[in-house]
């Protein structure tokens, strides 16, 4: 018998569409607008911009404060408790999570969430999440601490990203919380050039357990270069094996790789290794 597909449309949780479901199945989004001005943000094309691409971060409109949001988080959290089990909760699509602004609403809702049992994934471009992840632990069990993933995006070029931590902070800050017993995991999204983002790999490989790794939106075919680009998988393969971490070739890849190159044989590169992994790795198991 066919499960049917459960679909969340809540005021906090929601179930992605489209390249946002490759990161998660049920994501959490209490702001909107985030101050890192990235030069690439999807979020400031398109019809929504001036709500979603805008630098000043506000709560969104459907919440009265931040005590509604909450309220409004713990509620939806308990109607479909079985099923966020299963997929967790991730943070966020429409801000950064761990902002000094947001980081108070997202901690809070994370500790809720793990006290029921729910994994959860923040994604952020914040130094600071080794010492904010602490206060959600003093008060929650230490078996409850695997459910917790915290991912960096990782582009290597500071310079399209003017108001985030730089790179290296990010990724010293992921090696210190993998000394604790954190689940660790990478956006290798956008990737700007890929030695940059070979670098940040390289870099990340010995305490990343999961890196999702994909192209830019919205820029020409001609951007990427095909060899650079199999050049990049092949030695993001070898890595992998050596280091033994998990790796996601978001769909971006795939549909360059059919459209660019010498689809069979480079397909075939992208599922050659069983340290790469589907869109619904778990990554709490």
């Amino acid at each position: 018998m066919e499960t049917k597909e459960i679909i969340l449309n809540g005021k906090a949780l929601y179930t992605p569409k489209g390249a946002a479901r490759e990161y998660a199945a049920v994501g959490c989004n209490f702001y909107n607008g985030c101050p890192h001005d990235c030069l690439y943000c999807y979020l400031k094309r398109g019809v929504l911009s001036k709500t979603l691409g805008k630098t000043e971060v506000s709560l969104k409109k459907c919440f009265a404060d931040e005590n509604d949001a909450l309220f409004v988080f713990k509620h939806e959290c308990e109607k479909h408790i079985d099923h966020l089990r299963k997929t967790g909760i991730f943070f966020s699509f429409s801000t950064d999570p761990m902002l000094r602004k947001t980081c108070m609403l997202t901690l809070e809702a994370a500790k809720f969430a793990l006290q029921c049992g729910i994994p959860v994934k923040i994604l952020t471009k914040c130094a600071n999440v080794p010492l904010s992840a602490n206060i959600i632990l003093n008060d929650i069990e230490k078996e409850k601490r695997p459910l917790l993933a915290i991912g960096f995006t990782l582009t290597g070029r500071d310079d399209m990203e003017p108001y985030a931590d730089p790179n290296a902070e990010r990724i010293d800050s992921m090696k210190r919380l993998k000394e604790h017993g954190f689940r660790t995991f990478a956006s290798i999204e956008p990737i700007i050039d890929f030695n940059s983002s070979f670098r940040m790999i390289e870099q990340s490989a010995k305490f990343c357990d999961l890196f999702k790794i994909g192209l830019r939106s919205g820029v020409k075919n001609d951007y990427y270069n095909a060899d650079e680009c199999a050049f990049f998988i092949g030695r993001v393969t070898g890595l992998c094996e050596k280091e033994g971490f998990k790796v996601y070739w978001k769909k971006s890849i795939h549909d360059y790789v059919q459209k660019n190159m010498a689809a069979d044989n480079f397909e075939k590169a992208l599922q050659c290794s069983e340290n790469f992994v589907g869109m619904d790795y778990n990554l709490f198991t």
